[in-house]
């Protein structure tokens, strides 16, 4: 390392600590001279993290870095987007490359390990949130934008379990739907929003209601319909109100052990007490025998009715 450089060194860490790791070519110009910027980069001290935004050499950089590195490379106009944004909100391990929207107008290009995403109308002023100091499109829009994006088996369980959580509205996510009508797996986004709508929390829930309790061979029944029962309100996966009917579905990650044996024993006990009958099926029963469990449910839904008749 020269004289020169060993007497700038200090000034560019200020703007390193300063920026948090990462710094824009244009940041470090306006405090060293060209050539100690140039020679520094040349000379392998200062690494590029994106095109124009460097940290130090030798330093592996840090996820936050790295999130705040792409967003320096791309601009002020710009929000991290799609997997990237359900990563900063909170629900995606981080995954690569990064992903990032900005406006159709904008020049600014992609990069080894940036995936930029242009939008027409897009202002991160109107289409971003900020969390922990980052430009993130919002949960319902990152979720409608990752779907084509995430692996088959995680896009329903993921929108259904974030429904659940009350982390999103369904409303807002199909608004969001409606903005991109070209997005990749729309129908499928479209009906596990319905799913969602339609009670369902789980996909267990949702393979139940699509290959057992939408048949025509079954009166419509509701997802976790509200029964005041012992002195709580129950919420069992489908119901049948007009003859107190309830069906519960026992995952294969829950119902398991001796304690979530007692707690679906109590409720059983609570929802009987208020004069429902409760059936439970499990997966494998929805997934291997849909036709058996529809038959299970159409005749004890008829002998409650007849039952309920003569009372």
């Amino acid at each position: 390392m020269n004289l020169a450089s060993m007497l700038w060194t200090p000034v560019i860490d200020r703007e390193l600590q300063a920026s948090g790791g990462v710094v824009t070519r244009a940041q470090l110009l306006r405090a060293v001279p060209r050539t100690v910027l140039d020679g520094q980069v040349a000379r392998g001290q200062l690494q590029r993290v994106f095109p124009h935004v460097y940290a130090r050499r030798g330093r592996a950089v840090a996820p936050p870095a790295l999130l705040r590195a792409a967003l320096l490379h791309a601009g002020d106009g710009a929000g991290l987007s799609h997997l990237t944004a359900l990563h900063v909100l909170g629900f995606q391990a981080l995954s690569h490359p990064l992903h990032l929207t900005i406006r159709q107008q904008s020049r600014r290009a992609g990069a080894q390990g940036l995936v930029v995403h242009r939008r027409n109308g897009f202002r991160v002023e109107d289409h971003c949130v900020v969390v922990r100091g980052l430009r993130v499109t919002p949960l319902p829009r990152s979720l409608v934008d990752s779907w084509p994006l995430l692996p088959l088996t995680e896009r329903r369980p993921l929108l259904l379990d974030l429904v659940r959580r009350r982390e999103v509205r369904t409303t807002d996510v199909r608004a969001s739907l409606a903005e991109r009508s070209n997005v990749g797996g729309h129908r499928a986004l479209a009906q596990a929003i319905d799913l969602a709508d339609a009670g369902c929390q789980s996909e267990l829930e949702a393979m139940g209601v699509l290959s057992v309790f939408r048949h025509r061979s079954l009166p419509p029944s509701v997802g976790q319909f509200t029964v005041r029962a012992g002195g709580r309100e129950l919420h069992p996966d489908r119901a049948w109100p007009e003859v107190k009917l309830a069906v519960e579905l026992d995952g294969a990650q829950f119902h398991t052990s001796p304690e979530d044996r007692r707690r679906d024993l109590a409720r059983d006990a609570a929802l009987a007490a208020a004069g429902w009958v409760v059936l439970r099926f499990t997966y494998a029963d929805v997934l291997r025998d849909p036709d058996g469990v529809r038959a299970q449910v159409l005749a004890v839904y008829r002998a409650r009715a007849a039952q309920l008749a003569r009372a």
